[in-house]
């Protein structure tokens, strides 16, 4: 995409952590719909949904994966949370039909402070959004309080030998090894924490899998 080459790798790096005005509705939705197809695409395997699971997703951006997954939970729900007025925007165009049947629902938050119910899904998950939490542990903490006791959470991200390949604000960004996502997951209370991954160009994908037992 062209019009990258005349964004500074600062203004990237703000918009990919929070996306607004035009660049975020347009720039931003292309390069996450295109670079985290891949990984989104490994996430949904990982979570091997089913057709009754209520499913959540942190940091939705435009809504692809969201959308992808309500075609499968044909049964249950999927909700999203997200901070960005641009990216909600955005997913609300890409799952209409999906939230005008009710098995759909986006949600404006911060999320380190999810606004549900404990205990309210069978599924969570997380792409390319673990870098820009400078708290991690209380985003993980939240995640294990609104899973169910059997529920499974999966992070998608880049790892920090990744990470040191591109061209990124290192205030904006921070980076995480596999043992990094393991102790978060661990430390948070889950079970059978891993890190899975999948060969790609030009990035393999990696996901962090847990158990809340």
């Amino acid at each position: 995409m062209w019009i990258v080459k005349l964004i500074p790798s600062r203004i990237l790096s703000l918009q990919a952590r929070k996306p607004s005005g035009l660049i975020g509705r347009f720039v931003m939705t292309k390069i996450f719909n295109s670079g985290n197809a891949a990984l989104n695409a490994f996430v949904k395997e990982c979570l091997a949904l089913e057709s009754r699971d209520c499913v959540l997703e942190i940091g939705f951006g435009p809504g692809k994966l969201i959308n992808e997954m309500a075609n499968i939970t044909t049964e249950g729900t999927v909700e999203g949370v997200d901070f960005s007025k641009a990216m909600i925007n955005q997913a609300q165009k890409e799952n209409i039909g999906h939230i005008a049947s009710g098995r759909v629902l986006l949600h404006e938050c911060e999320c380190s402070l999810l606004p549900f119910e404990d205990e309210a899904f069978d599924k969570l998950c997380s792409t390319n959004t673990l870098y820009f939490w400078k708290k991690p542990e209380d985003y993980f903490a939240e995640m294990f309080r609104v899973l169910r006791p059997g529920g499974k959470v999966v992070i998608g991200f880049r790892d920090d030998e990744q990470m040191s390949n591109l061209d990124l604000s290192e205030d904006i960004f921070n980076s995480f090894s596999k043992s990094d996502m393991v102790d978060l997951l661990t430390n948070a209370g889950f079970k059978e924490a891993e890190v899975k991954e999948k060969d790609g160009v030009p990035f393999v994908s990696l996901c962090g899998m847990a158990i809340k037992a």
